[in-house]
């Protein structure tokens, strides 16, 4: 689950660093204007410091796709807004301070800070920001730090033309304009998650009447096969009892017993609950070979998982399975594990007619396999072609104490 979230995030990041270039190049370009227009030295921050910043994205997309968890992430990212706080500080510094829009510099960092991070340190960003700007202003009206002016004013600042100027372009042109590109920006992402959430929720949905029919048409077929195969047994032996036939009553009651024992092992097999995941995959899979004809290769995990993980990984391979008793025309399947760190990985491959994905609708079974894997933090994928067979392959996050060592199966 982590690293789907981790994915997403990287996406999102992507896509805010060509906001941030685009933003800061634009900003640039409007700082040009100024210095042209008004007889600025081109060695002002108005220029450079942005120039920086926009610059210093580069090495930052760079170390946060280095990053292997979420958490480092946050912490890649909470640095360079701390350096984002910096900048911006120095740059209002020698924008007048208080005396012109400065104030208004730190919000995309304060934007973003709290959009990407936990809670605690978006909040401590912006009281960086809120606190640089206030430290800039309180050192320079306590002599502190000297105050730079950037406009030479001839009169009132309203008729001073290089300050209106690059206040309007700044300010209203710039500031506000970015502004409205960054929240369309993120406005355009929440839209598509909220149109994936609504695709994932119709999806559930056909998913939960698929159960409702599939739960229903195993109670039937259960009900069918206790009245029918069963209960032709037991009135069988009621009929050999009656007629003294003792011997032939036994052998019905033994049938009827396994009946039982095999109904109740497809319901739920004991040796899970017993032995494990590995005696259970294997009874499955001995019991696969034997009815189909179907060579099976094997490569089982040792040890005892999580119950939640162990019932999901066995009912995935028992539907895998089972698309191959019914489908595939296979002469042979593959199921095989192997451990990555606190990790399982599992593949179950054959080679049977295969299927085109893209004209074929994921039944219930391949659905339910998803959510099987979906409910204990995993991820399962499906490649198919005509004629190549089909590979059904899932990883599931482990507790890091769980064993997982893999062991070729007897």
């Amino acid at each position: 689950m982590e690293t789907e979230r981790l994915r997403e995030i990287l996406a999102i990041i992507d896509r805010t660093v060509l906001v941030r270039r685009i933003t800061l190049g634009s900003f640039c370009i409007l700082a040009i204007a100024v210095l042209l227009s008004s007889g600025i030295s081109p060695l002002n921050p108005l220029f450079s410091v942005p120039f920086l910043w926009l610059l210093l994205t580069v090495p930052f997309e760079h170390l946060v796709h280095r990053q292997r968890t979420l958490r480092a992430v946050q912490n890649v990212h909470a640095a360079f807004f701390v350096i984002e706080v910096l900048f911006v500080g120095y740059l209002v510094h020698r924008l007048g301070g208080v005396e012109w829009i400065g104030v208004m510099f730190y919000l995309f960092t304060v934007m973003y800070a709290n959009f990407f991070l936990p809670r605690a340190a978006g909040y401590l960003v912006t009281g960086l920001a809120a606190g640089s700007f206030a430290l800039v202003a309180f050192l320079e009206y306590a002599g502190l730090i000297p105050h730079f002016r950037v406009f030479a004013h001839r009169g009132p600042t309203y008729r001073d033309l290089p300050y209106v100027l690059a206040t309007v372009l700044v300010g209203g042109v710039g500031v506000y304009g970015i502004l409205a590109f960054t929240v369309r920006a993120f406005a355009d992402l929440f839209e598509r998650k909220n149109r994936e959430l609504e695709r994932r929720r119709d999806a559930l949905e056909r998913l939960s009447l698929e159960l409702l029919s599939a739960r229903e048409e195993e109670r039937r077929r259960i009900a069918r096969r206790i009245h029918d195969e069963m209960g032709q047994t037991l009135a069988a032996a009621r009929w050999a009892l009656a007629a003294g036939k003792a011997t032939e009553a036994d052998g019905l009651l033994a049938e009827l017993a396994e009946g039982l024992r095999k109904l109740a092992r497809e319901l739920r097999p004991p040796l899970l609950d017993e032995l494990g995941l590995r005696a259970a995959l294997s009874q499955l899979l001995d019991d696969f070979a034997g009815s189909t004809g179907i060579e099976v290769e094997r490569k089982l995990p040792e040890g005892r998982f999580p119950p939640e993980v162990e019932i999901a990984i066995f009912r995935v391979v028992q539907e895998a399975l089972e698309n191959v008793r019914r489908h595939a025309r296979a002469g042979r399947v593959v199921v095989e594990f192997e451990s990555l760190s606190n990790r399982l990985r599992g593949r179950i491959v054959d080679d049977g007619v295969g299927f085109d994905r893209r004209r074929v609708h994921e039944g219930l079974g391949l659905s339910g396999m998803r959510e099987w894997v979906s409910l204990v933090g995993g991820k399962l994928s499906i490649s198919s072609s005509p004629g190549r067979g089909t590979i059904v392959e899932f990883e599931i996050p482990l507790p890091s104490r769980s064993p997982t060592t893999d062991h070729p199966s007897p």
